[in-house]
């Protein structure tokens, strides 16, 4: 499983791009561990490996770890992080005062 952990490391951009193309991911917003799972899971199988949903619990859980190390993901509890990747932020919507007529 140690393969897998660095397949997905060493491709970290192109890994968050792939779960914010499958889940609601915004900067500072939470995600939750079993999304992130199932992230994992469809990222491997797309690249050529398939895992039993155990193992890919396991690395879900190491490749969650190190974006904690990396500041990436803020641990919330057991089951839920903080998003921290300011490269998805919502774009500023600035309100616009109606003129009196």
């Amino acid at each position: 499983m140690k393969k897998e952990v660095e397949t997905i490391i060493n491709n970290q951009t192109e890994f968050l791009k792939y779960l914010k193309s499958k889940f609601t991911l915004i900067h500072m917003s939470n995600f939750f561990f079993r999304d992130f799972h199932y992230g994992v899971m469809s990222y491997l199988q797309d690249h050529g490996t398939k895992m039993k949903y155990h193992d890919a619990e396991h690395v879900a859980r190491e490749v969650g770890a190190v974006l904690e190390e990396k500041g990436i993901f803020k641990k919330i509890d057991h089951q839920s992080w903080l998003l921290n990747y300011p490269e998805f932020a919502l774009p500023r919507v600035e309100k616009i005062e109606k003129k009196a007529s």
